[in-house]
Formats: structure tokens, sequence, C-alpha cells
């Protein structure tokens, strides 16, 4: 009788350890699955400044800027998150010029969309001699304003109390288009493109950053 008591809290043992090992199996499952399913952040970025030059006054180009911003292994296997892609830039010209240039960003695989150039949206905007830093985001309900300085009204007279990024629209404002990108290759060369349209003054891309969250490629 006392001969099998020990042999019985043996196999208690044993079952109880064989238990635990099982349950920290499946937790540490559970926490691998769970780590695949977040989002990781990654941010791409040129802080030198880039020379736009002037556009080709005898074929009618525009002048451009090319910057590419290379997304390498860590985004193997990953696409954009929804909605979670912005980009930041500034542009400077001492001469005020600045509603010559478009810009644009191209996903690896082809994808491109307008970005915002603010200076193209108001009369006076040729009187602005930098724009940004600007972060433009689907998820922002900010819009873009250039005040009135005389009363009445004084401020941004539009009458959506969102538009009110003024010059030189250093924030973040809403660029809906970017979410377009929302699910597409993330790992390659993503390319910004400044277009100068003036066919004697040269523009400068200052800044330029693609910030952007990973998730796994769905399984098709």
């Amino acid at each position: 009788m006392n001969a099998r008591r020990p042999r019985l809290a043996l196999i208690g043992v044993l079952a109880l350890a064989v238990c635990v090992a099982a349950s920290l199996a499946a937790g540490a499952a559970a926490a691998k699955k769970g780590k695949k399913k977040r989002a990781n952040a990654i941010t791409i970025s040129k802080i030198a400044p880039t020379a736009i030059p002037a556009g080709d006054g005898v074929n009618a180009l525009a002048g451009v800027a090319a910057v590419p911003l290379t997304v390498g292994k860590k985004a193997k296997g990953k696409v954009v998150s929804t909605s979670s892609l912005s980009v930041t830039y500034q542009l400077t010209d001492p001469a005020a010029n600045l509603t010559d240039i478009d810009i644009k960003v191209t996903a690896p695989g082809g994808r491109t969309v307008a970005l915002d150039n603010p200076t193209l949206f108001f009369g006076d905007g040729d009187t602005v001699t930098t724009v940004g830093p600007l972060t433009q985001t689907a998820d922002s309900a900010a819009g873009y304003c250039f005040p009135d300085p005389t009363p009445p009204p004084a401020g941004c007279p539009d009458g959506d109390p969102d538009n009110a990024l003024a010059p030189p629209w250093a924030g973040t404002a809403r660029l809906l288009a970017l979410a377009n990108f929302s699910g597409v290759g993330a790992r390659g060369t993503w390319t910004v493109k400044a277009l100068n349209f003036s066919t004697r003054d040269t523009h400068v891309l200052s800044s330029v950053s693609i910030h952007m969250k990973l998730i796994a490629k769905p399984a098709a």
C-alpha cells in the first residue's frame, strides 16, 4: 500500500507537467498568431534637399525630380495596411513660384496617386515661399485655407471649420486618394516625383518621407 503511493504521486506529477507544457505551447502558438496579425510601421525618407529642374521650353516637357525610397526585406510578403499610408514633404522657393509644382507618389507595382500642392488651390498661392512639412493622409478631416487678413471675415472664409490649415500648410491634411494604396505590395522602390512646369525656375523638394503600416499578405 505504501509502495503504491509514491508511484501514484509520480504519475500525478507527470500528468501535471504534461498539462502545463501543453498550456504553454498553446499560449505560445496564440501569441505567435497574434503577432502575425499585428501591423508593423515603417518609414522611408530622404531628408537632403532635391533640386527640381526647370522644364524644357522647347518640347513643353516638365522638369522632373524623382526620389526613390526603398522598402527592403522587412516587407517581404507584406502589404500596406488599410488607409495607413501617409506622405510628408516640404517645398521651398525664395522666389515664391511653387504653383509650378505637381507631386505624385508611385508604389513598386506602379499604382500612382497625385499629392496636393495647396498653393494651386488659392489665387494668392504664388506668394508662398514654403509648403510644409505637410503630411497628407486618408485619415484626417483637416483641409486647407488661405486666410483673409482683413475682416470681415477674418481667418478662413469658406465656412468649413475643418479647412483651417493655413500657409505654409505645415501640419496634417486629408487626401482620401492615398487609401488607394491599401493592400498593395510594400516591398520594393516607392518613387516620389516632383514635376516643375516652369521653363525658367528651379525649385527644391527639401524633404520627403512615406509612412505605412505593414500586414501579412492575405491568403489567396
